[in-house]
């Protein structure tokens, strides 16, 4: 659908300034060249204004195609409980999303790994923790990080974030700013080279990122 917008909106643009060539006399080279140059100009123009819906359509392209990731894992977990239990499972990290901010988040987090310690959500609760949530110290944080990488890797959002993926990419931040470049650079690496599709909740990569934040 999109494509079809793009590609009608470049049509638009190159009928709009069709009448430029109409109106040049075919026999002065010099008046059709400037002509020319004056529809590439326009459609220069035209595809920078295209480029915002370009980069929203590769977003949304990655995330409905990393979506069957979630679900596959998705119907990992209803290998392994009931539909109730999951339903419970999901209250649970809904309610450390309500009470992120407050002792009882880590509570509910507690109780959701010694019921459900393998669910998909638990990475995800994991690396809500340990990312927005901020955790209470530094050392805590660390902790979610590295439970999400070590034991959560291929848990999944629904917008398609991998949980391990991006916790690289968040404890590479942490690293960084704490002037611990070297560490960070090798998660940075392991992003490069083993999650090279991975995204964050914009749909972006975070190769791209982390060139962004190199540049």
């Amino acid at each position: 659908m999109r494509n079809t917008i793009i590609a009608g909106a470049l049509m638009v643009g190159i009928a709009a300034t069709s009448p430029l060539l109409a109106q040049t006399n075919a026999d002065d080279p010099t008046q059709l060249r400037q002509k020319v140059r004056q529809l590439e100009q326009q459609i220069k123009e035209l595809e920078q204004e295209l480029k915002p819906l370009r980069a929203q359509q590769a977003r949304e392209s990655r995330q409905r195609a990393l979506r069957e990731r979630f679900e596959n894992r998705v119907a990992q977990d209803k290998q392994k409980y009931t539909e109730e239990q999951l339903v419970e499972a999901e209250n649970l990290y809904a309610s450390i999303g309500r009470k992120w901010n407050s002792p009882q988040a880590t509570e509910i987090y507690q109780t959701m790994l010694r019921k459900y310690p393998d669910v998909n959500r638990m990475g995800c609760a994991a690396l809500d923790l340990g990312d927005w949530a901020k955790a209470p110290s530094a050392d805590e944080r660390q902790e979610y990080l590295k439970d999400c990488i070590e034991k959560y890797g291929d848990c999944f959002y629904g917008d398609g974030v991998q949980v391990g993926a991006y916790a690289r990419f968040v404890m590479a931040q942490d690293y960084r700013s704490k002037g611990e470049e070297q560490k960070a650079e090798a998660l940075f690496d392991e992003i490069r080279t083993k999650y090279a599709s991975a995204i964050d909740h914009h749909g972006d990569l975070l190769v791209d990122r982390i060139k962004a934040n190199a540049q």
